[in-house]
């Protein structure tokens, strides 16, 4: 596994992953309602044509949220916190407060992995975000594909605890149930 470290500037400006950011159409979808930082979206902007078609298939691949979950603490942790609320140590030095990475509207595979490959591409130096000062810095020049991958693996199985069945239920790989059974609870009791 290769994890690139990150200069204290950038450690200090990262706003990664989930919708951090956005504009949607019409002004909806995106809310700073927590005055001490972090936002949450319940829409997803089309990302450009470049990423538009990218989908993943690994969301439940416990090996690659492993990879993930290294590169979180590495370049993630400091502005989104140790539980993905955007409140980590750096956040409150920011101009654009990280995104709530637990703010769960990834609920089916396929749906929003454009965006979010995008976003963790490209950080804030592309707009809407730029104009929205936000810190994030653009981790297609700092991590592989697949390291970007690893680390939304991560983020969809800690923070998300998977996708969601049509009942509302949660099935897939968390840390309680690594291989996504919706059959087998790791051992716990519902």
């Amino acid at each position: 596994m290769k994890v690139r470290i990150v200069s204290r500037r950038y450690i200090f400006a990262i706003a990664l992953l989930l919708p951090a950011g956005g504009v949607l159409a019409g002004g909806t979808g995106h809310s700073h309602g927590d005055p001490h930082g972090s936002h949450r979206h319940s829409e997803w902007i089309a990302p450009p044509a470049e990423y538009a078609a990218r989908r993943h298939s690994g969301w439940d691949d416990a090996a690659s949220a492993g990879r993930g979950e290294a590169i979180y603490r590495q370049n993630c942790l400091s502005c989104h916190g140790a539980d993905g609320n955007g409140k980590g140590p750096a956040a409150a030095g920011l101009a654009h407060a990280p995104a709530d990475l637990t703010n769960h509207f990834h609920t089916a595979p396929g749906q929003g992995d454009a965006y979010l490959f995008w976003r963790v591409s490209e950080g804030g130096m592309v707009e809407p975000f730029r104009g929205m000062k936000s810190a994030m810095p653009p981790f297609k020049t700092l991590l592989s594909e697949q390291e970007i991958w690893d680390v939304l693996t991560y983020v969809h199985q800690k923070f998300h605890g998977g996708f969601p069945d049509m009942h509302g239920q949660m099935h897939g790989a968390t840390p309680a149930n690594p291989g996504g059974n919706p059959h087998d609870d790791g051992g716990h009791a519902h």
